[in-house]
């Protein structure tokens, strides 16, 4: 599969150094797990990925990012919900600390229950990078534009 700007790119061999995360919630800068990503961090910058977002009920929001929703994964309603823009920032991890940060952040996001995938994006701007992609129907759930809005007292 060819890589598609602000879309997935699923090919095994994806073009991130691995060193780009994209966050859109409560890792971003001054949100709750900001804390937890900083120390890690060596510089950010705002972008955007192909893809719809979704407050999860618990206090953190979920992504479904372009072309990575199997059809089993899709519902009746989040096909109702036109693929946007997700607002949110590329964080570039300090090469020496990659595999530190990256072992937390999967262990956070609930990697290995399946709650989330790490997979890669490409930003709208062209730069590949880590992403948390939800993989699971999001019957329920509510679109959002952004996480930017929800106070935060609401996140957990």
């Amino acid at each position: 599969m060819v890589s598609v700007p602000g879309g997935l790119d699923r090919r095994p061999d994806a073009g991130t150094d691995g060193q780009r995360l994209f966050v859109y919630g409560t890792l971003l800068p001054g949100r709750l797990r900001w804390p937890l990503l900083a120390p890690f961090a060596v510089a950010h910058r705002p972008a955007a990925v192909r893809g719809r977002l979704f407050d999860s009920g618990r206090g953190w929001p979920v992504a479904v990012f372009d072309g990575h929703a199997a059809a089993d994964e899709r519902s009746t309603a989040a096909s109702d919900v036109p693929d946007t823009a997700i607002p949110g920032v590329v964080v570039v991890l300090g090469a020496e600390r990659v595999g530190e940060a990256i072992a937390l952040l999967d262990e956070v996001e609930g990697v290995a229950v399946d709650l989330l995938r790490r997979v890669v994006v490409t930003t709208l701007a062209g730069d590949s990078a880590w992403a948390y992609h939800h993989p699971h129907p999001v019957d329920g759930l509510v679109a959002i534009p952004s996480w930017a809005e929800v106070p935060l007292h609401a996140e957990r």
